[in-house]
């Protein structure tokens, strides 16, 4: 069965490889040849340039200001993102220099088409 395996240096995501039912003998190999720490079963959690603490995949930090939620196991920013209604076409980007969120204008949506939230 083909499995997403984390290779994780120094608490960091360097790389993930898909293998079939590895052996203990392989994953040493690997772990070995490669200078890593350990080798994890991952999950959809996992991204290259996260982090691995007890047991939880962390994606990378989306800006500096933000910190772990350990109990929802997100990044959460230091101000919640404002509350958009059903049906808007309205959407907030973080603004890390002032700290806030910022309502994208129509000519900002057209400008950037692909962040167009869908509907």
């Amino acid at each position: 069965m083909l499995n997403n395996y984390a290779f994780i240096k120094n608490g960091i995501v360097v790389n993930i490889v898909v293998f079939d039912d590895p052996t203990e003998e392989l994953l040493n190999l690997f772990k070995n040849n490669y200078n890593i720490d350990e080798i994890v079963l991952a999950n959809d959690r996992c991204f290259i340039d996260g982090t691995y603490e007890e047991l939880t995949f962390w994606p990378p930090k989306p800006f500096p200001s933000w910190t772990k939620n350990e109990e929802l196991k997100v990044w959460a920013p230091p101000v919640p993102r404002p509350e958009v209604d059903d049906g808007s076409t309205d959407f907030y980007l973080w603004n890390e220099s002032n700290l806030t969120w910022e309502l994208q204008s129509d000519s900002y949506i057209e400008a950037n088409e692909s962040l167009r939230p869908p509907l």
